[in-house]
């Protein structure tokens, strides 16, 4: 028997999510990874993804293990699954890994990216995978904001309604916002893990903040009250993807 490990890159927009469901709700990630897996391998394969991403949430760096009796090789795993993939997911890169490596519970962080357009023209080419929010955020007032979420706190405030967590403290080892492009802003959050709807929120708040209708001061004192109704709106799916998962190394900058 051989685990591997494989990276995974997707656009969400085709997809119901990650996780595989009924046939009544559409097709998912792991549903159609598991697909070409199977008739690759020759045998049914379930693959155990790093954690869920939403519907229409991308990914590039997505990382999920499979055990197969099969006798292929990662390089097999990666050209011959791309081969049966649908053109909106692909796998990056494939490797043997302990029998005891498990995507999921092996992980040690995960870094989620957020883009918002802020250009003053909407820009086709983003459309699916950024905010558009247009120019007129104050982003230093953003920023402002972000060393409150660095640390370990409870983020109940930023958890979607019916989730179902045991603790809802989660651990934030950087927060950033960034310019990649002229026209874009980039809010990154490397944590030990996240709620469900948790950047997302963030990332609704600090439009919020931007858009002056609340001060920077305002997301700590969110946090420490636990609201999600003082927390914003949550900010649409477009513009998340799953960066990178962590496995060793140092994760705090």
């Amino acid at each position: 028997m051989t685990n591997f490990k494989i990276t995974v890159e997707y656009d969400g927009r085709p997809f119901a999510g990650w996780q595989r469901q009924g046939p009544e709700s559409g097709p998912t990630v792991q549903g159609v990874l598991e697909e070409a897996l199977s008739r690759l391998c020759g045998h049914p394969v379930a693959i155990h993804g790093s954690g869920r991403t939403d519907a229409g949430v991308h990914a590039r760096g997505q990382v999920a293990s499979f055990v197969t009796a099969s006798r292929r090789t990662a390089r097999e795993v990666v050209l011959g699954g791309n081969a049966l993939l649908p053109p909106a997911v692909a796998i990056l890169a494939a490797e043997e890994e302990a029998a005891d490596f498990h995507a999921r519970f092996s992980a040690l962080g995960k870094v989620y990216e957020y883009d918002y357009a802020v250009g003053p023209v909407r820009r086709p080419l983003r459309y699916g995978r950024a905010w558009q929010v247009g120019p007129n955020l104050d982003w230093g007032e953003a920023e402002r904001a972000l060393p409150a979420l660095v640390g370990e706190h409870d983020f109940r405030a930023f958890m979607a309604a019916g989730s179902e967590v045991q603790s809802s403290v989660r651990t934030i080892f950087a927060a950033s916002l960034s310019s990649p492009e002229p026209d874009l802003r980039r809010l990154t959050l490397t944590g030990s893990g996240f709620l469900r709807h948790m950047v997302r929120a963030v990332a609704g708040l600090l439009w919020e903040i931007g858009g002056g209708r609340l001060p920077a001061a305002a997301l700590s004192e969110i946090i420490q009250a636990g609201d999600r109704n003082r927390a914003g709106p949550t900010a649409p799916p477009d513009g998340l993807c799953l960066a990178r998962v962590l496995y060793q190394g140092p994760l705090a900058p």
